[in-house]
């Protein structure tokens, strides 16, 4: 059994985690450009350790293996501080390698923690990184079944979206535009404006030009399509939807922000559309992304906002049915786990006394 690091041999490690995903089912985050599109996302990186497992000449797992520098915890195995997707092996004993390897990695480099997530279309009832000293944080998400008919699709949203959405469908000025080739590149520009003012209106950090070069790849590569909204044949809305041939995910949107647009239900519109497209193109599951959670309080390190959960009472506005998505960290050192508790004392001791 060997194990074949990307910093070490980039071409074969490359050739091998792409021969893993044509051989065995998984999902686009597996895809070596997705994996690359979530690496700009770290401004702290201090190494990346992933590696392929490989025994009799072939593929036998893949890990996606980040480590950066955390804001408390000194070296995370995380991206952002947040979850990284998990290994994927063909069978137990190489999923037990891989997570051997990993603590000895960790022992190595003297790491605090590590957070992993399932795949969201991962099919799974246990989580199976509870198997290897992880503490369960599994949080939630919203999905779609496309195989579901069109009609009862419709009849799953909010009652009051559906008069929302027809008054806009109603209207002629506004009309759908789906990327492709001969406008894939406007498409992506304007999003990218549009995202720049919405990040600054809200003062966070505007994303790197990085972020934004690498999301476009995407599309060239078949891993994303940027749907719009479109007023009067000018773009007012622009959403990115990352996705394979079978799962499709809603990742991100952009706006006018115009007066004129600001108030009108564009994105119950939008993604309606882009329901219907990718159940007509034979997609069989639509994920909403995060957030779609239930409460302020969802669990052990798992906390919302009010406009994190008014995000989320929409997205299940637009029918996604509410499902477990598994995460876990595991603890190399005490000190952030004492961390972590003493802030869910201070969330719980919050949401009380609001009451």
């Amino acid at each position: 059994m060997n194990f074949i690091f990307k910093h070490e041999d980039a071409p074969t490690f490359e050739r091998l985690w792409n021969e893993y995903l044509g051989t065995h089912r998984s999902d686009f985050h597996y895809a070596l450009a997705l994996i690359e599109y979530a690496l700009s996302y770290s401004s702290r990186l201090h190494m990346d350790q992933s590696f392929v497992v490989e025994e009799n000449n072939r593929c036998v797992g893949i890990c996606f293996l980040p480590i950066e520098t955390s804001t408390h915890d000194g070296l995370s195995i995380s991206i952002a501080e947040g979850y990284v997707i998990a290994p994927l092996a063909c069978s137990h004993k190489y999923e037990e390698a891989i997570f051997e390897k990993i603590d000895a990695i960790c022992a190595l480099f003297n790491i605090s923690l590590v957070k992993f997530k399932l795949s969201a279309f991962e099919d799974s009832r246990f989580n199976r990184l509870r198997l290897y000293g992880f503490i369960d944080t599994t949080s939630t998400t919203g999905t779609l079944d496309l195989q579901t008919s069109k009609e009862e699709l419709w009849t799953n949203l909010r009652k009051r979206y559906k008069s929302f959405i027809n008054s806009v469908i109603k209207n002629d000025a506004f009309s759908i535009l789906y990327s492709d080739p001969s406008n894939a590149q406007t498409l992506h520009q304007t999003y990218v404006a549009f995202h720049k003012i919405h990040m600054q209106n809200a003062g966070k950090i505007p994303k790197s030009d990085e972020i934004y070069r690498k999301q476009f790849t995407l599309i060239e590569n078949r891993l994303a399509t940027l749907i719009a909204v479109c007023y009067q044949d000018s773009i007012v809305m622009a959403n990115y939807f990352f996705h394979d041939t079978r799962n499709v995910i809603y990742a991100s949107s952009a706006y006018d922000t115009r007066e004129l647009f600001h108030h009108l239900p564009l994105n119950h519109y939008l993604l309606w559309h882009a329901i219907v497209y990718f159940k007509e193109q034979n997609f069989t599951t639509f994920g909403f992304g995060e957030p779609c959670i239930l409460n302020a309080i969802n669990g052990f390190t798992d906390y919302a906002d009010e406009k994190e959960l008014n995000i989320s009472h929409f997205k299940r506005g637009m029918g996604a049915q509410t499902i477990s998505h598994m995460q876990a960290i595991k603890f190399y050192h005490y000190e952030p786990l004492i961390r972590l508790i003493d802030q869910f004392k201070l969330e719980v001791t919050n949401a009380f006394c609001k009451h």
